[in-house]
């Protein structure tokens, strides 16, 4: 049977203690950060429907009896299958950094790595689009963009749960249907998706966090040891958050550089890519949500989609966080990037330090 999810009635009353010990047990990215709980989830702009889904991230992944990985695998499920979450359990083996498992439609367990926690929120389009166009977040478990709205039009890139995409128009079918049309920041392509998948952000949303705090009293600290991230106004915590840094290879590989930095370079959205390579099969990612970068070779924070094995190096090189943590850095920290701009650059960003 399985347990439920110890989260506190009151995040704010979060200690320090308690988080690396839900960061142990895998549980860190599932607790709201610190003070900002009301800042963090926007409410939907239609229908939701009342089940948390879980998108299955990795084709043939094993749905077990229990939540166990030795024990009997029920089903092998498909890439982008969708299971209802009927419950969320710890796992008994505690030499892991992830334990927990997500009980699927009642009739097995899988664990957590591997399945993205989503909904399906139904929004009524716009309108009208600004003339410098305006952000949006993918508010189905995924939606497919097309290279046109004919009938006939090829897929191009499929978008998932909670990335982000930049709008630059509102389109109409011939049968009446509404298509918003995107902007590919990395080649300049402009796709087309239905619009009711997509929940435009509100400038609101993206109003900053902790305005009245001095710039240079604002500091983040990246623990490589623990897996986490902090924020601090001052000697203050306020925000803390599971992380997943760069993996480190014996010849070579992507490990994140301790060191001290700045946030230079934010984006609300960026399709990410590179090549493969002697170390990795490289990586094809559209739609990759607030994006704050601190190396000049391209080193970010940013929202992840594509795991969810948090507390444990992913990354290549990056710094990987939930959506809704990064959303929370993003607004946190400097530069603070205007909402008609999906790209925004300033030298005095907010200090990052790796440790």
């Amino acid at each position: 049977m399985s347990s439920p999810l110890p989260l506190s009635s009151n995040e704010s009353e979060i200690s320090r203690r308690e988080f690396l010990k839900y960061c142990g047990l895998g549980l860190g990215g599932l607790l709201l950060p610190i003070n900002q709980v009301s800042n963090l989830v926007a409410q939907p702009a239609s229908q939701v429907t009342n089940h948390l889904l879980g998108r299955v991230i990795q084709d043939g992944y094993a749905l077990h009896l229990r939540p166990d990985p030795k024990s009997r695998v029920l089903a092998t499920m498909a890439a982008d299958s969708l299971w209802q979450i009927t419950g969320i359990t710890i796992g008994e083996d505690i030499s892991v950094s992830n334990r927990v498992w997500y009980e699927l439609d009642g009739a097995g367990y899988a664990h957590s790595r591997r399945i993205q926690p989503v909904r399906k929120r139904i929004n009524e389009p716009v309108d009208v689009i600004p003339e410098t166009g305006c952000l949006g977040e993918v508010s189905a478990p995924f939606v497919d963009a097309y290279k046109s709205i004919s009938g006939n039009s090829p897929v191009v890139y499929r978008y998932y749960y909670a990335s982000t995409v930049w709008i630059i128009d509102r389109l109409t079918d011939d049968k009446g249907n509404a298509w918003y049309e995107l902007l590919d920041d990395r080649i300049h392509q402009k796709y087309y998706v239905p619009a009711y998948d997509i929940r435009l952000i509100s400038d609101s949303e993206l109003s900053v966090i902790s305005p009245d705090v001095p710039p240079e009293e604002k500091k983040l600290v990246v623990d490589l040891a623990t897996q986490s991230l902090q924020a601090f106004e001052g000697e203050k915590l306020v925000f803390m958050a599971r992380i997943s840094s760069g993996v480190r290879m014996e010849e070579g590989g992507f490990a994140t550089h301790k060191g001290a930095y700045r946030t230079s370079v934010k984006r609300p959205c960026r399709h990410m890519y590179a090549a493969p390579s002697e170390f990795g099969t490289g990586f094809d990612l559209p739609g990759v949500p607030w994006v704050c970068y601190f190396t000049r070779d391209g080193v970010a924070l940013h929202g992840t989609y594509w795991h969810n094995e948090f507390g444990v190096p992913q990354s290549h090189g990056c710094i990987n966080l939930t959506p809704q943590a990064a959303k929370w850095v993003y607004r946190w920290t400097n530069p603070i990037v205007p909402p008609d701009r999906y790209y925004y650059a300033e030298t005095s960003g907010t200090r990052i330090v790796v440790q």
